[in-house]
């Protein structure tokens, strides 16, 4: 889908009579295609454009209150009326309100973006099987993704918490290296893990131990 946000006024001429319209143009859209960020509105095709070219407009008008085009020439003798397509109200075009494609009703989308996720993952951190060295978590819990896109994980049955850097084959032991316990340089069971900036430090849920504490960095 591709469409075109149009922020000076659409003038379109039918019959001699001049239609001004503060509209959004949505261009190669399939009839009632998504064209705006009210998802009440939809594409409606204009008669004669190409490339299902129309405009986006509310999609649900009261349909009795809607007259059909001029069927020689598809235009519209009602003021303030264009000329589209619109089947769910009848299977001629029907001259449609100008006010209910205007911007302020259905604001244009703004760098829409479609991600395509790949089908095979990859491992960012363990992968080795289920131990306690280095390059392995036992029950990995919570993350925290930090600035540098390190990634420190609550190793929940290593009772550690592991900062795996960017791209690295094996992680450091960052808080949690004395074994389970619940002294104040041990955890039991950890689930999270946060990185507080401002005051170099993590603050963690040590589930066992029923606390949160934070550990603070000594570099």
């Amino acid at each position: 889908m591709a469409t075109i946000s149009i922020y000076c006024y659409v003038v379109f001429i039918l019959l001699n009579i001049t239609v001004q319209i503060n509209s959004q143009i949505c261009e190669k859209t399939s009839q009632y295609g998504e064209c705006s960020t009210n998802s009440a509105c939809g594409c409606f095709h204009m008669m004669g454009a190409k490339d299902d070219t129309g405009v986006c407009g509310f999609l649900w008008p009261t349909c009795s209150r809607l007259v059909r085009c001029n069927s020689s020439d598809n235009s519209c003798l009602q003021p303030n009326t264009i000329c589209v397509q619109h089947h769910q109200c009848d299977d001629f075009p029907i001259c449609y309100p100008v006010g209910m494609i205007d911007q302020n009703m259905c604001p244009p989308m703004k760098n829409k973006i479609n991600f395509k996720w790949k089908q095979n993952a990859i491992t960012v951190a363990g992968g080795n099987g289920q131990g306690q060295q280095l390059n392995q978590l036992n029950h990995p819990f919570g993350i925290f993704i930090d600035k540098n896109k390190n990634i420190l994980t609550a190793d929940y049955l290593n009772h550690r918490i592991v900062e795996w850097k960017y791209d690295a084959k094996e992680g450091q032991i960052i808080a949690g290296e004395n074994g389970n316990g619940d002294r104040i340089d041990q955890l039991q069971a950890p689930t999270d893990v946060i990185v507080d900036q401002q005051n170099h430090s993590i603050i963690i849920a040590d589930k066992g131990n029923r606390r949160v504490i934070q550990w603070v960095n000594q570099n």
